[in-house]
């Protein structure tokens, strides 16, 4: 059975939206394969890149980190790679929290795009260290140099 249409996972549940083509396939009703998530459009691809390349010079991602593939799941750009993988985090749960709470402020501001689905695709978009899903810590405000270099990259965004 081929389901077409574009999945977000948000925990129990599967959000179908837009008309973007995204293919989930049941192989002897036991197995599903589906194409890696990704975060809504937002930045744009200049944006983001400049994050990450800021994120990889300050040790927050891998340096190995590929450039087409965050970007597409950050959602800065439409154009998917054809090899996705997760972004490897190397910082804690709580920095990872705050970056992506500045990289989505506009979204998560106007409610487009709310916590729990944020949180819900961080799962499936970065990995720590060693090779796990990141379940975002739950926030938990505390100063930090790294916390502030995350303030001042995206206070020029």
């Amino acid at each position: 059975m081929e389901v077409k249409g574009n999945f977000i996972n948000y925990g129990n549940y599967v959000d179908v939206h837009d008309n973007k083509e995204v293919y989930l396939t049941v192989e002897d009703d036991v197995k599903i394969k589906k194409q890696p998530s990704r975060f809504p459009l937002c930045l744009n691809y200049h944006q983001g890149e400049t994050i990450l390349i800021h994120l990889k010079d300050n040790g927050f991602v891998e340096k190995s980190t590929d450039p087409m593939a965050f970007l597409w799941q950050m959602g800065c750009t439409d154009e998917r790679p054809t090899d996705v993988k997760p972004t490897v985090w190397l910082k804690n749960k709580q920095l990872l929290r705050e970056m992506l709470e500045l990289w989505f402020a506009k979204m998560l501001e106007d409610q487009s795009l709310k916590k729990v689905q944020m949180e819900a695709i961080c799962s499936q978009v970065f990995i720590d260290k060693d090779g796990e899903m990141i379940h975002l810590a739950k926030n938990k405000a505390t100063l930090s140099a790294d916390s502030d270099d995350l303030k001042k990259i995206f206070a020029t965004i």
